[in-house]
């Protein structure tokens, strides 16, 4: 069948605006399907919201190929070109093909360049999930613990599983202590410390190790976090390791009718002129209990005790001594005697004045929490003293403020989900004693009709004209409003708070 000229321009013409209109509707889909895609990949990297976010973008993945091997069959079956003089009477489809195709790669563009600019964002610290999952790739390590036989292996066992990953510094510091408990048979249930040295270019070098076996069979360990890295002998490691070599500690445990017991080092420790439960054991395993004391006692002193039976169990502090029978009194560094001079308030330490400060201290850490002792000194930093063990009632986070408004009025920020959220703690009485702090919800409405709470990250409450104000934040994970605060206050020194107003940030 042959066909005229102008049968040819009439086909032509047909087809070129049935392409054009096909092209429109494809690429509309294609660019509603493409800022889809990139909107769920960014709430990904910020939220980490992985069961919603991972089944919107395989099917966006899964449009994305059939699109293109829809596109390649049409190029290919893409019907001959008609005479020229046919394409220049409709050259106007083209022109108009040409725009589009042009908007279409501006939109594009700026699709990828604003959800990359956001993604970016969610990958600098603290700004999004991907911050900590690059923080993890970056300073995260595991390694299984072969050596979890406490009688067996020792301390040195442990250290031995993670040197096979991790080179660290032959002199060590304990940045606050190192815990660690165990069962009656020896096996290892968990242990916590947080240690630091200098490597082989002095450059100083700080690992958060943690393990619970009922959690994983791998010691986790954070390097290079912060540490308030002081190097003072009297918070050596190798005491702690060279006294457990000595130490019977099954015989120890035997004594006591209980299944899981504990091991505390926090370096060298003043006992005063107590003698309860002190142990001095020389390197041979001589072991002579200290009965009277003549002068301070004063040691790197490693206790084995029994997990909250303290009271009814002494715990055996065993100090490690050239000769047993002749005890020379420890001192504390020269280092540790001077007051050190205030340090900027911080997260983790607030001074209320040259003399009186307070400081969290690490007590534990696991998966990246951590479990905080509160202490106080009142003589500049020199000398430092716990006042409340457990001040966030057994809870594990990361500090985020520590402030006192007075000698007994203060507060406390404790953060959970990578800094996503923040629970105030408050003590009436020094830090003896911390009750949680509840603020009255603000609700605002998302796009889809659903109301929601945005404001769930307090920062420290401060006093003005006799009213303590507290601005409550939205947290890493919160872009209400370009990251705006509410502002509340109290008339009753911060047991009850009033929402006051929305505040920019």
């Amino acid at each position: 069948m042959s066909w005229s000229v102008e049968e040819k321009v009439r086909k032509y013409k047909e087809i070129t605006k049935r392409e054009l209109i096909l092209s429109m509707v494809s690429w509309s889909i294609f660019i509603l399907v493409y800022w889809l895609s990139f909107y769920e990949l960014y709430t990904l990297c910020k939220f980490g919201r992985f069961k919603n976010n991972i089944a919107v973008l395989l099917v966006c993945m899964s449009f994305f190929l059939t699109w293109f091997i829809v596109k390649i069959i049409r190029i290919v079956k893409k019907p001959k070109v008609i005479p020229q003089q046919s394409e220049d009477r409709y050259e106007i489809y083209s022109r108009y093909k040409i725009i589009w195709n042009c908007a279409i790669a501006l939109i594009i563009v700026l699709i990828t360049s604003v959800y990359g600019v956001k993604i970016y964002n969610s990958a600098i610290n603290y700004n999004g999930k991907l911050s900590w999952i690059l923080h993890d790739l970056k300073s995260k390590r595991t390694v299984k613990l072969e050596n979890n036989n406490i009688y067996d292996s020792g301390i040195e066992g442990i250290f031995k599983d993670i040197n096979k990953k991790i080179h660290m510094p032959e002199k060590l510091y304990v940045s606050n202590n190192f815990s660690l408990n165990f069962d009656s048979s020896g096996k290892i249930t968990s242990f916590d410390t947080f240690l630091y040295g200098k490597n082989d270019k002095g450059d100083s070098q700080s690992y958060l190790i943690s393990y619970n076996r009922s959690k994983s069979e791998k010691i986790t360990i954070y390097l290079n976090g912060n540490v308030n890295a002081s190097y003072n002998d009297d918070k050596l490691f190798e005491p702690f390791i060279n006294t457990m070599k000595v130490i019977p500690l099954k015989e120890t445990v035997s004594k006591w009718p209980n299944e899981h017991y504990g091991i505390l080092y926090s370096g060298k420790r003043s006992f005063g002129y107590n003698t309860e439960g002190i142990v001095y054991i020389d390197s041979k395993g001589n072991t002579n209990s200290a009965v009277n004391a003549h002068s301070e006692i004063i040691g790197y002193t490693v206790s084995v005790y029994v997990p909250g039976k303290e009271n009814k169990f002494t715990p055996a502090r065993y100090n490690l001594t050239e000769d047993i029978n002749n005890i020379k009194t420890e001192k504390f560094s020269q280092e540790d005697k001077k007051s050190s001079k205030p340090s900027n308030n911080s997260a983790e330490e607030f001074y209320f004045s040259k003399e009186v400060g307070y400081r969290l201290e690490v007590t534990g850490a696991a998966l990246g929490s951590r479990a905080y002792a509160l202490t106080r000194t009142t003589d500049g930093g020199g000398t430092w003293k716990t006042i409340n063990e457990d001040p966030f009632s057994g809870r594990l986070g990361s500090a985020a403020g520590i402030t006192f408004v007075n000698d007994k009025l203060g507060f406390l920020c404790l953060s959970h989900s990578g800094g996503s959220v923040g629970q105030l703690y408050r003590t009436e009485d020094g830090g003896i004693s911390y009750k949680e702090v509840n603020f009255p919800e603000v609700k605002v409405s998302l796009s889809s009709g659903e109301k929601y709470n945005p404001f769930d990250f307090p920062e420290m409450p401060y006093d003005k004209d006799g009213t303590l104000n507290v601005l409550v934040g939205q947290g890493a994970d919160g872009d209400h409003n370009g990251g705006s605060k509410a502002l509340y206050q109290s008339t009753d020194k911060g047991i009850t708070w009033k929402y006051i107003k929305e505040a920019e940030k």
